[in-house]
């Protein structure tokens, strides 16, 4: 089979699932901030009616505790509000600071600045005014590096879209009660599911319901306003490399496919052949290219690495005889900062992505075949 066994080949090496045994080519505002040793909380502001305000949220959060929140390897209990985080893989960083913690350590993230952040966290930690967590370190093999961890002295880990082991996960609980995959590895739920446990871990239910509510009100909006979304179907697979025999197709419940079935699109029928082809906990599937005529879809979508392979995509002759490429009905995701964007969504990076993301969707469905970011969209590097 010639799919990769990790995320684009652009992405760094911290966010190639088959390289992990945790996450690491998806997007959390609050009153929330961190202490000047990197992780806690603050609120601003004076007065009497604030500071009854800020007592009364306080007791409020202790309330919510302890918790308890059952996931593969078992359950966790949380006995106080964490005020100091570590958040693997990704989105749970996201989430994390949108509901108003400041992580103290991340993963690097695929699609970020030279530190590794992204520019919709960066925006989240800076609105907070926080201080940018600790990068992770990783070995070559990407194991995690329980030293580094240890040292932030965390209250908390959470890695809810990573793959844990038995393992990591028995040597991260050692530090600071951890929250892994809930069901299996590299499926933390949908983005709403995985902002309302970090909700509920972090005392801040209400916030994490305030904020699925918006951000889903602008998914809304998004298949409001592009009614020609509705009920067109898709695939969202990968570009092709030089050699490639089959074309890589991303199964029903990876959050890149979930979040185009939110702007008002359809899944592909044929997903069941898709998924008959995937291996063990692989997110992926794949078809020959020789076969692709059984695939049903209105649009392509995809994550390509780089110009290249989209040029080297779009002359091959089995591909082109494939009807959405054929019809000029796709759309090749380059840009790594938009790729993160969209392939893990999260509170805080849909609403980046939407206003670049959409007229390139829209785009694909007119028949434009889009090729990277249109020019009418804002560079996908930028803040």
């Amino acid at each position: 089979m010639s799919l990769p066994t990790a995320e684009p080949k652009a992405a760094p090496a911290a966010r190639r699932r088959g390289a992990w045994t945790r996450v690491a080519g998806l997007a959390f505002a609050a009153a929330l901030v961190l202490t000047g040793c990197g992780g806690g909380t603050a609120e601003s502001g004076g007065g009497t009616d604030k500071e009854s305000g800020k007592k009364d949220k306080a007791a409020a959060g202790s309330a919510a505790f302890p918790v308890t929140i059952k996931h593969a390897h078992g359950s966790t209990e949380i006995t106080e509000k964490p005020q100091r985080v570590v958040a693997l893989s990704w989105m749970s960083p996201d989430v994390v600071a949108a509901l108003g913690v400041v992580p103290v350590g991340v993963d690097e993230q695929w699609g970020g600045d030279k530190e590794g952040h992204t520019p919709w966290f960066r925006t989240q930690v800076e609105k907070l005014g926080g201080k940018m967590p600790e990068v992770l370190k990783q070995g070559d093999s990407g194991e995690l590096d329980f030293e580094q961890i240890l040292s932030l002295e965390p209250d908390l880990i959470v890695g809810l879209y990573s793959g844990l082991s038995d393992v990591d996960y028995e040597r991260l609980g050692e530090i600071a009660p951890t929250l892994p995959y809930l069901k299996k590895p590299w499926d933390g739920g949908t983005w709403q599911s995985m902002t309302q446990t970090i909700g509920k871990a972090l005392g801040e239910n209400e916030k994490a319901e305030e904020l699925v509510t918006d951000v889903e009100g602008q998914l809304a909006a998004v298949a409001r306003d592009n009614p020609e979304f509705k009920d067109t179907t898709f695939a969202y697979g990968l570009g092709l490399a030089p050699g490639s025999t089959e074309l890589g197709l991303y199964l029903n419940y990876d959050p890149r496919v979930r979040l185009l079935t939110e702007m008002g699109f359809k899944n592909t029928p044929s997903m069941q052949k898709i998924a008959d082809t995937a291996k063990g906990t692989n997110w992926y599937g794949g078809v020959s290219l020789e076969k692709l005529d059984t695939i049903e879809a209105d649009v392509f979508v995809a994550w390509a690495n780089g110009d290249g392979e989209v040029k080297h995509s779009l002359k091959d002759p089995l591909l082109t005889r494939w009807e959405p490429i054929k019809a000029g009905r796709y759309a090749f995701v380059q840009d790594p900062t938009l790729g993160m964007a969209t392939s893990g969504p999260s509170v805080l990076s849909i609403p980046w992505a939407i206003e670049r993301y959409v007229p390139m969707l829209a785009d694909a469905v007119a028949g434009k075949g889009v090729k990277g970011v249109p020019e009418k969209a804002p560079a996908g590097n930028g803040s």
